[in-house]
């Protein structure tokens, strides 16, 4: 009987071990179009260490590709000529991606205790690993800078397709295939990011004045030296000079044409 008994706490007792080391149910992630499965096995004291290693290492790997992933899209969107759906592939990732990150960290970290750590794959996917997760933390860290001035650019990029758009409109509205050189007919007026304004007249003539300089007045080299008797600097500059600030193109104050009267 005590034979007995004692067999049967040395089972309860091989039983609580085994129930203490189980791993931690899976937590879903998804980035884009990749979809992954990771564990926080902190969470159960040994559970990393007695976890079957022909399926601990997929998963880990799979959080290495996944990080490699984001690592690479946030070097697109970093790039001047990013577009919106890679900025937003960073947005995204920056918002959800900590949490993945850290636990993949401490998990890499605990495998120095397990006996296998040695055994491929793990020497490579440990390194591999710690390489990904300091270059992910980084990446994390510049997002908010990076997604600033991506969405700048991307803004800015739009503001310049519509303001052509604008501009073509505006010719359009104003100007008639009879306008003669001279005329100083103001038709549109656009003033970049970086501050150079500019003015567009009917017969091709631009004033241009950059930010904090005096306006000058542009003679496309197509008008004959005949017609350039007829421009009087004076009458394109009063008139670029007297068109409200308000009316002028520049970014976040887009305006449509007015109708000819």
């Amino acid at each position: 009987m005590r034979a007995l008994r004692i067999l049967l706490l040395g089972l309860c007792a091989a039983l609580a071990a085994c129930a203490a080391k189980k791993p931690p149910p899976p937590q879903r992630f998804t980035l884009g179009d990749s979809h992954v499965e990771y564990r926080d096995y902190s969470l159960v004291k040994g559970s990393l260490c007695a976890a079957d290693p022909r399926k601990l290492a997929p998963e880990l790997q799979k959080i290495n590709e996944l990080l490699e992933q984001f690592i690479a899209r946030a070097d697109e969107a970093a790039k001047p000529d990013a577009n919106a759906e890679q900025v937003q592939a960073l947005r995204e990732g920056s918002k959800s991606l900590g949490p993945v990150v850290q636990v993949h960290g401490k998990n890499l970290a605990g495998l120095s205790a397990c006996g296998f750590k040695k055994q491929a794959p793990f020497p490579e996917l440990i390194k591999k690993g710690g390489e990904v997760v300091t270059q992910a933390k980084a990446k994390l860290a510049e997002a908010p800078t990076v997604l600033a001035d991506a969405d700048q650019r991307l803004a800015e990029k739009k503001w310049r397709e519509e303001s052509t758009t604008r501009e073509a409109a505006a010719k359009q509205t104003f100007c008639t295939a009879k306008t003669q050189v001279g005329s100083g007919d103001l038709y549109f007026a656009r003033q970049e990011p970086h501050g150079k304004t500019q003015w567009m007249f009917c017969d091709g003539i631009i004033v241009e004045q950059a930010s904090g300089g005096e306006p000058t007045v542009i003679i496309p080299e197509s008008i004959s030296k005949k017609d350039r008797k007829r421009i009087q600097d004076k009458r394109y500059l009063e008139a670029a000079k007297g068109l409200p600030a308000e009316e002028i193109d520049k970014p976040g104050a887009e305006k449509k044409p007015e109708s000819k009267e």
